[in-house]
């Protein structure tokens, strides 16, 4: 499967250069009639209108290059030269921190993220310079916002032709072995299954889903927050009248602040308790819901790795359920990204009854799916 990145680039810099322009124009006119402080101005907005003229002409430029990415049975071949499937350690969609700072991270689709070629000892891909990334050589082949044939045909042929080696979860994850009979393992957690006809792989059907619920009594506190409003709105009604319902008249404003306190935790506490956080983890999947989204159900087919652990780039140390998806799949659930991948932080497990039981759960569902955190 080829791809090519002209079509994209010269549109960006016709647009560029088409906009620049015209910008530019008007900032001049505009430069010659203006007087004073109005004239400083139109120049900064002709010094803006040139630089997105010199930005579209770079477009303009990188369009008329050659450049061809072809991933097939054979492995990654550029213009320059390609490396065989036997010379690449591993391949992987990466989300850079520098697309990454301008976006919403909760978002379901993130930037379109850079192709990266992992080569194995001593290989090496011409017309590129490598560079480190985690202790590892990696080559920043493509840009897949760049690419005319988009993201979802890059996923597609890494996913038909580099099998194991497309990495979809961190590269430290791939230390984890899971217990019971499994495929064998590759880089990043790509395409893993439990064995056909093995003795686990055909219990799991029989057994019964694990659902894990909150801790905290929903119900309860929205009892007490009605209580709360309840009381604070029949100690306010007196005050229109200009009474004192109770107590010293300096503690009478505590009345109406009650029940705005009140009225506004019942709200939170009724979205909770027709909505109440719940884990269920069985052999079809895992599926989670809490207040602020409905059920998220989530197959096996559609997960690389799943493991429990610190959340990402969280100070405090309460272990969470954390989960990566095969490339091309995303939930609406808030997500992160670790080591340049997606990373859907699902529940906390102190939040739940019995949380201690969602590792075991999720090690004996997930199977080899299942990571031990680097």
């Amino acid at each position: 499967m080829e791809f090519t990145r002209s079509g994209r680039l010269r549109a960006s810099g016709r647009r560029w250069t088409g906009w620049g322009l015209a910008v530019e124009a008007g900032a001049i006119v505009w430069a010659v009639l203006a007087k004073g402080e109005n004239r400083h101005t139109a120049y900064l907005l002709v010094a803006i209108a040139a630089l997105a003229v010199f930005a579209g002409i770079r477009e303009l430029r990188r369009a008329a290059r050659p450049f061809t990415l072809r991933i097939d049975e054979q492995g990654v071949t550029l213009v320059d030269g390609g490396l065989g499937w036997g010379q690449i350690e591993g391949v992987a969609l990466y989300y850079r921190p520098t697309d990454l700072a301008d976006s919403d991270p909760r978002t379901t689709a993130p930037p379109p993220p850079h192709l990266h070629v992992f080569p194995g000892e001593d290989a090496e891909l011409p017309g590129l310079r490598a560079s480190v990334t985690s202790g590892r050589r990696v080559y920043d082949v493509a840009d897949a916002a760049e690419l005319d044939q988009g993201v979802g045909e890059l996923i597609e042929a890494l996913s038909r032709y580099a099998g194991p080696r497309f990495e979809g979860a961190p590269y430290g994850l791939r230390r984890a072995v899971a217990p019971g009979p499994v495929t064998l393992q590759g880089p990043g957690f790509g395409a893993l299954t439990d064995a056909a006809g093995s003795p686990r792989s055909a219990e799991v059907p029989a057994v019964a889903a694990r659902t894990f619920t909150a801790r905290r009594n929903t119900g309860v506190r929205l009892l007490l927050a009605l209580a709360l409003a309840v009381a604070g709105t029949v100690a306010t009604i007196p005050l229109f009248d200009g009474g004192v319902p109770w107590g010293p008249e300096q503690t009478s404003a505590l009345a109406p602040l009650g029940a705005m306190l009140g009225w506004c935790l019942s709200v939170m506490s009724f979205r909770k308790w027709v909505r109440p956080l719940r884990l269920r983890i069985g052999p079809d999947g895992l599926a989670v819901q809490n207040f602020a989204a409905p059920e998220v159900a989530i197959r096996w087919d559609q997960v690389v790795a799943v493991t429990v652990s610190r959340r990402p780039g969280a100070t405090d140390k309460h272990p969470w359920l954390l989960l990566w998806p095969v490339p091309g799949h995303s939930f609406d659930l808030p997500h992160d990204f670790t080591d340049g991948h997606r990373t859907y932080s699902l529940v906390e497990l102190r939040r739940l009854r019995d949380g201690d039981g969602v590792e075991r759960a999720a090690r004996y569902f997930a199977g080899s799916r299942y990571a031990e955190p680097a």
